[in-house]
């Protein structure tokens, strides 16, 4: 099935539903396509539960997200939601597959606002069942107003970090420690950034107060660099950054993130330029000022492009459907600058807050030193930290050779958890200027099934040309 619109936009979190939403009030016929059931993305996520939905606790997310469903609802946005895109090429047409089966949709303009994913320092045990990453945590926690374990742990680094333990609060558990990489200095630089949101810092110590009530362990400075048990976590194994002291904690879960990477494949896919970027999560595309990337009519916006959060994504998301409307014609200039006067004077301060908050999610460069010979680096396939010194010392020199010879990078996860980081240990094995070892985008940009694409048919469905002649 082939469709036509205006404009596509994949994603339809803060960054993706405001550019369909500022498009569409322009007059454009857009199509909006999303994994998800409902629009709103990791951090807006919609309620999935009873129990959730009856909730009504104070949750400034849950309310930015009802409000964006329900202008998207009553918009003239065509969404197609649980529905994932899996190819995408110039032009622009997008392959996607949903329980309805394979369709293509066709655009003469496309914004990407894939989101970021999660990023998790690799330790001896992180495989273990019972080990979780942070934004799961939150996934589950807003979808379900629950979460998993009785004795857990919270560690890793970020604001995210400080949410998820005052989350957990809430709900009725009690972190029996919380370990986070920053120093009390870092978060006091950190606030600096994040007085520019009076509200979200007020949010934050107010996270601290309770934290701090409730007499929860915080540990800073610190790391996990062991979680022990087989087929399942029941301690972990902390160490202090400085000191190298280490403490053991008993814990049947454990909940750890260290930052964000953008999600990017459709990016690279459709070679929009890019560059590296330490604090936006190892990479960024490459913009201007109205969200254009370097391939023309391709916006990009949102976390996908280079991670800044979820309110500076929304704002980047208004002016990326302004553009393409004004780039189709919808807008002339002058209105264009009108509309977008007010968002990007809004950004430039949320964009502070985003830098303070990427500096705590920084992903540590030094990312392999405490790593055992045996710790698993690519989960899918079960390549561990020696067999990535084998073969580079076989003469991998680029994450596609180091693919050939350990299969890093083949499972469902097509190197988005271990890439970065394989990565890492490649440059650091390879003296000299560093370049991008990373794989070579490929559809399909994420697993789909067969039957998806062939749906259903018998052999009367089958085509047979008529026999040549003799």
């Amino acid at each position: 099935m082939t469709e036509s619109f205006d404009l596509l936009v994949i994603g339809a979190g803060p960054a993706g539903g405001e550019a369909a939403l500022s498009a569409a009030s322009a007059g454009l016929n857009v199509a909006l396509i999303d994994e998800g059931p409902a629009a709103g993305g990791q951090v807006w996520r919609a309620p999935r539960t009873a129990k959730a939905k009856r909730s009504r606790a104070q949750d400034p997310d849950r309310e930015r997200g009802d409000d964006l469903r329900a202008r998207l609802a009553a918009s003239s946005i065509k969404i197609f939601y649980a529905t994932q895109v899996w190819d995408a090429r110039p032009g622009f047409r997008v392959s996607c597959v949903s329980d309805a089966g394979a369709k293509e949709l066709n655009a003469p303009c496309l914004v990407l606002a894939t989101g970021a994913i999660e990023r998790v320092l690799p330790f001896e045990g992180w495989t273990t069942p019972g080990v979780f990453g942070l934004a799961a945590a939150t996934a589950v926690m807003k979808a379900e107003k629950a979460l998993f374990g009785q004795d857990i742990v919270i560690a890793g680094q970020g604001p995210l970090l400080i949410a998820v333990a005052a989350k957990a609060c809430e709900l009725g558990l009690r972190p029996r420690a919380i370990i986070d990489r920053a120093s009390r200095s870092d978060w006091l630089r950190a606030a600096v950034g994040f007085a520019g949101v009076p509200s979200m810092l007020i949010t934050g110590a107010r996270w601290m107060s309770q934290l701090a009530l409730a007499g929860i362990p915080y540990h800073r400075g610190s790391e996990v660099i062991r979680a022990n048990g087989d087929n399942a976590l029941q301690s972990i194994v902390m160490s202090n950054l400085d000191s190298g002291a280490t403490e053991e904690i008993e814990a049947d879960t454990l909940y750890v993130g260290n930052g964000l990477t953008p999600a990017d494949e459709l990016h690279r896919l459709l070679g929009a330029a890019q560059t590296a970027d330490g604090l936006r999560g190892g990479y960024r595309t490459i913009r201007d000022d109205r969200c254009r990337s370097s391939v023309p009519n391709l916006y990009v916006a949102g976390d996908g492009a280079g991670v800044y959060g979820a309110l500076p994504s929304a704002i980047q998301g208004q002016i990326a459907g302004l553009s393409a409307a004004r780039d189709h014609g919808a807008l002339t200039e002058a209105q264009f600058s009108a509309r977008v006067k007010e968002p990007r004077r809004k950004l430039r301060r949320l964009e502070k807050f985003g830098d303070a908050s990427c500096r705590l999610m920084q992903f540590p460069q030094d990312v392999t030193t405490h790593v055992s010979a045996e710790t698993i680096i690519c989960r899918c396939e079960d390549v561990t930290h020696a067999d990535i010194h084998a073969a580079i010392d076989d003469g991998a020199q680029d994450l596609n050779q180091l693919k050939h010879f350990t299969r890093l990078g083949m499972g469902p996860c097509q190197g988005r958890m271990c890439g970065l980081t394989a990565a890492a240990i490649l440059n650091h094995r390879n003296p000299g200027p560093k370049t991008d070892t990373r794989l070579t985008p490929r559809a399909p940009v994420r697993p789909i099934e067969m039957n998806q694409l062939i749906g259903d048919f018998d052999y009367d469905d089958i085509p047979v040309p008529k026999p040549a002649p003799l």
